[in-house]
């Protein structure tokens, strides 16, 4: 039988978890390749940095004996006399376990263990967008603590075969061409550097203000997102573009890591939406990726709908599934069976 591990979890908060993530999360970070740019340091410090007065920054740390493996970014939000304990920010597609330890089997149990205590001290952490592939993900799936939410994830392999994917795909893509090539000038381009990226991230923000004029994101506090920028910088951030005709069509903001690139806030100019600007900026966003050695593009997670769907199965994606994880919680007594109990 295998020995059990010394594993040692411990929870920091306010001002404490700042000074650790500061110290030691770029530590960590450069330490798992496989954590995302959702994870980097610099997207956890710009979103600690936006959040509101009502919550305070919160780390779960994992030890061995051979020191700190692994560690989990979460923040205490407060509502009236309710707290939650979930990620810093919704903006995130996926959230993570992160660190040299992070896959391994009794680092993520005796973090599951951990959020279960949590639980049991009427704390309620909540867990939002977990790779169902990672280790956490499958510790935590299926645990009888949690209510699972799936939804599924899309990954465009790169470099995209244009000539393989399927006739009714290729006619389609060969359409929209043939429709904006007729008289229009169209002109790709993304930020190269931090200067680029925080000019145009403006112009990004207008373009997602116009898209989603009739149905307004609900927020109590809209985040800075020129700040975000600003920490991101172009090492970890850039804007890709399509202007047609001299005018802004569609503007996307990606993250990257080594060889991947993960979508992250897509917009389109709707006076333009006859000519798909959309699939015009994506198409050749993946060709440019691709020149540059890039291997995937995440293009985040999906809504079960004809329009999202539909338009992801052009670039026959890799599926996957993100996990949304709440406690459940085991229902109240009656009064009169507590009655009964406390005089049993």
């Amino acid at each position: 039988m295998p020995v059990p591990r010394i594993t040692h979890v411990r929870t920091l908060e306010d001002d404490a978890a700042t000074t650790w993530i500061s110290r030691w999360w770029p530590t960590l970070y450069e330490a798992d390749p496989r954590a995302t740019a959702y994870q980097s340091p610099q997207w956890v410090t710009a979103w600690l940095r936006q959040l509101p007065s009502t919550s305070s920054p919160v780390v779960i740390t994992v030890a061995d004996e051979g020191g700190v493996s692994a560690a989990l970014p979460l923040a205490r939000h407060r509502t009236g006399s309710t707290d939650t304990i979930s990620a810093p920010t919704p903006y995130a597609e996926y959230n993570d376990l992160v660190g040299p330890g992070a896959r391994h089997p009794h680092i993520v149990q005796a973090l599951a263990a951990d959020l279960d205590q949590l639980l049991h001290d009427g704390q309620n952490p909540e867990l939002a967008h977990i790779p169902l592939h990672s280790a956490l993900g499958r510790a935590l799936d299926g645990r009888s603590t949690w209510h699972a939410t799936r939804t599924r994830t899309a990954l465009v392999p790169l470099p995209l075969d244009w000539e393989a994917l399927p006739g009714n795909l290729r006619r389609q893509h060969a359409k929209r061409e043939r429709r904006v090539r007729a008289g229009h000038a169209i002109t790709y381009a993304r930020t190269r550097s931090t200067g680029e990226l925080l000019r145009m991230q403006p112009e990004l923000e207008r373009l997602h203000a116009a898209r989603w004029a009739p149905a307004p994101r609900l927020s109590t506090s809209q985040p800075d997102w020129g700040a975000v920028l600003s920490e991101l910088t172009d090492t970890t951030a850039f804007i890709a573009t399509i202007t047609i005709d001299g005018t802004l069509a569609a503007a996307q903001l990606c993250l990257y890591r080594g060889t991947t690139c993960w979508s992250l806030r897509p917009a389109m100019n709707p006076g333009a939406a006859r000519l798909a600007p959309g699939h015009l900026l994506l198409r050749r966003l993946i060709d440019d990726l691709s020149s540059h050695g890039f291997t995937g593009l995440d293009l985040g997670r999906t809504a079960e709908t004809d329009g999202q769907t539909g338009y992801k199965e052009q670039y026959q994606p890799r599926w996957s599934t993100a996990l949304s994880l709440t406690p459940i919680r085991p229902p109240r007594p009656a009064a009169g069976q507590v009655a009964l109990a406390t005089s049993a």
